[in-house]
């Protein structure tokens, strides 16, 4: 019975703080997202599989049904229209009975469940995003916390070994002696320093930009050194990847402005500095292997996703592709998981050529340029960091699976992706 309260704690607690201000919701949210892992890996059973998406319930409803001035009209905006037919399309599909109909619907999860998210983040005001930056720095410090815990005491001090925590005790390759990759609260290394990545557009603006006081800087200073020093921890080379490839598209949209690449080689030192002193540290230097990198982009994105293209036209059926989260206690109802580790090849497995050629156009109606360069302006920084941060991960999400599907990572993407459009919008708009 106390599972059961999980879920229900995590729908009232965010419909609480939506109630109050959209950005203290999606801090809830995120909150829920970060101590989803932990909780599920200790009490196992259905309820807690589902309690990030009671959090995101929680959020839906204090938005939609509970600020009706801020929620008026947004579905016929073009990212309201966008997003309904990005939903419609997978929802017709899971009528057709391919698969087992409880894995077709778990399937719409990191499909369908999660995009409403980016709507809502369309709405969010200078004051969220400083209220979302606060609450990321405060949780990013207790993850980073829990990770030195679990660097010194070992995975096993949290982490009982059962069906929900199989990643953590297969992910045994760091070091010389071979450490387990540092989860923190989260379900894996990847979606730890997953989030960690995703949280610095919002931390370093806050560090950096306009308008902060010395005591906001504090936090988010150190809420960027938690973030960095997960990436490392969690021994994913992923989002160590991302980061730097994040760092030379914004010092190159920016003109290559000076103060932009002095912030980003400081890091960068800052980073590599810390990471010499430990060989745990060190899995990101496996990339040196250029044999290692090139097996590994074989196996993620080769001439099988041409094959099939050619075999899956119309997909497989909902739920049929690998990257899809199916819950231990359906495992017995999933079919044979089909194609590579690959999010596109997810999408192509779950929604065929429509569903892919649909996300397609719109990643590129999305990113089809960057926002306006006004670093000047309160989340001017933070604004150019989404941008890159979006472009370089739909860019390489041909590598690995788990875009849409890391909790809460993927909603942390998809808020930022909601962010851009605003801007977008309201760039439009100041010009007519």
């Amino acid at each position: 019975m106390i599972a059961a309260l999980f879920p229900i704690a995590a729908l009232l607690g965010v419909l609480v703080c939506t109630h109050r201000s959209l950005g203290l919701g999606f801090v809830a949210v995120f909150a829920v997202g970060y101590f989803h892992g932990v909780i599920r890996a200790n009490y196992l059973g259905p309820y807690t599989t589902f309690l990030f998406d009671f959090g995101l319930l929680g959020l839906y409803l204090g938005f939609f049904f509970g600020r009706p001035a801020e929620s008026a009209g947004i579905w016929k905006t073009p990212l309201g229209i966008w997003i309904s037919v990005l939903i419609a399309w997978p929802a017709l599909l899971v009528m057709i009975p391919i698969n087992d109909y409880l894995v077709q619907l778990v399937a719409l999860r990191a499909t369908v469940w999660f995009l409403p998210a980016m709507l809502v983040a369309s709405r969010l005001r200078a004051t969220d995003l400083k209220a979302m930056s606060r609450g990321l720095a405060i949780l990013n410090s207790v993850a980073l916390a829990v990770g030195v815990y679990l660097y010194v005491n070992g995975v096993e001090s949290l982490y009982p070994e059962n069906a929900v925590t199989q990643i953590i005790y297969m992910s045994k390759d760091v070091g010389g002696e071979g450490f387990y990759r540092i989860p923190s609260t989260f379900l894996s290394g990847h979606a730890y320093g997953g989030t960690m990545l995703f949280t610095l557009p919002f931390l370093l603006d806050r560090l950096f930009g306009r308008g902060a006081d010395p005591i906001d800087r504090g936090l988010m200073a150190a809420g960027v050194v938690a973030a960095l020093g997960g990436i490392l921890m969690c021994a994913a080379r992923q989002p160590a990847v991302v980061f730097v490839l994040c760092a030379l598209i914004v010092w190159a949209v920016t003109r290559f402005n000076l103060a932009v690449g002095a912030v980003a080689v400081s890091l960068a030192a800052g980073t590599i500095l810390y990471a010499s002193t430990d060989e745990r540290l060190q899995r990101i230097t496996t990339l040196e292997d250029t044999e290692l990198v090139s097996d590994r982009m074989r196996n993620s994105a080769n001439a099988s996703f041409l094959q099939l293209l050619v075999d899956y036209p119309l997909g497989a059926g909902m739920g049929s592709s690998v990257g899809t989260s199916i819950p231990f206690f359906l495992a017995d109802r999933a079919p044979d998981a089909i194609g590579l580790e690959n999010e596109y090849s997810r999408i192509l497995i779950d929604q065929g050529l429509v569903g892919l050629g649909l996300w397609l156009v719109f990643i590129l109606w999305l990113l089809r340029r960057p926002p306006p360069l006004r670093l000047g302006v309160p989340w001017g920084l933070g604004m150019m960091l989404m941008f890159a941060l979006c472009l370089t991960n739909w860019a390489t999400a041909f590598i690995g699976a788990g875009t849409l599907s890391s909790i809460p990572a993927s909603v942390l993407l998809l808020v930022q992706m909601g962010v851009l459009i605003q801007a977008r919008t309201l760039t439009r708009t100041a010009k007519t």
